[in-house]
C-alpha cells in the first residue's frame, strides 16, 4: 500500500503549479511523489487534487480512503468526484454497493456534462446494466446527443495539443540540425 505522507520537504507553488506537478510525476509513475502533493492539495480542499488522490489511492489498491475523497468532491458539486463515486457504489469499492447510490451519482455526474458517466448512462439505458434502469432506447438516445459532442470537443482538444507538442518536437529537431550544421561548418 502507498503510504502518503505530508512530512516530505516538497515546496509547493500555487494549486494549478502543484497540480501540474503532480500529474507529471503521476505520468511517470512516481506515485509516492504525487500522492504527497495531491494530499496536501486535497487537505486544502483543492477538488481536482480530491478526485486524483482517489483514483491514485484506487491504483494503489486503498479504496475505502479512495471513496473518502470521492465523497468529498461529490458533495461540492464535482462531477468527476459524482463519476469516482457513483463507481465505488456500482462496484463496492470501498463501501457497500448500492446500485440506486451509484444511479443518482452517475446521473448527477453526467448532468454536469462529465463524459465518462455520460457513456455509463448511454450503455445502462441501451444495453441494460447492474443499474437500476430498464432498457429505454429513447433514453439512451437522450445520452447519445449529450455524449457526441462532448466526445468531438474532446477530441478536438487532444488534436490541438498533439499538434503543440508536434511542432515542438519540430522545432527542437530543427534547432539541433542547424546546431549540428554550425558545429560541422566551425569543426573544418
Amino acid at each position: 500500500m502507498l503510504a502518503i505522507s505530508l512530512s516530505s520537504s516538497v515546496v509547493l507553488a500555487g494549486p494549478a503549479e502543484d497540480m501540474e506537478r503532480a500529474k507529471d510525476y503521476y505520468s511517470k509513475q512516481q506515485l509516492t511523489d504525487a500522492a504527497v502533493i495531491y494530499k496536501n492539495l486535497a487537505s486544502q480542499n483543492y477538488l481536482p487534487a480530491q478526485v486524483m488522490l482517489g483514483e491514485l489511492l484506487n491504483y494503489t489498491e486503498a479504496p475505502v480512503e479512495a471513496t473518502g475523497w470521492f465523497i468529498m468532491a461529490a458533495f461540492q458539486g464535482d462531477p468527476a468526484g459524482a463519476y469516482g463515486l457513483a463507481r465505488a457504489y456500482s462496484e463496492g469499492l470501498g463501501i457497500k454497493k448500492d446500485p440506486q447510490q451509484a444511479l443518482y451519482w452517475f446521473k448527477f455526474s453526467a448532468d454536469k456534462d462529465y463524459l465518462a458517466a455520460i457513456i455509463v448512462l448511454e450503455n445502462a439505458y441501451r444495453k441494460g446494466s447492474t443499474l437500476p434502469v430498464p432498457v429505454d432506447l429513447k433514453q439512451a438516445e437522450f445520452w447519445k446527443t449529450k455524449r457526441e459532442p462532448l466526445e468531438a470537443a474532446e477530441k478536438k482538444a487532444y488534436e490541438e495539443r498533439l499538434a503543440t507538442v508536434q511542432k515542438q518536437i519540430d522545432e527542437k529537431k530543427a534547432a539541433t540540425k542547424k546546431a549540428d550544421e554550425e558545429a560541422a561548418k566551425n569543426s573544418r
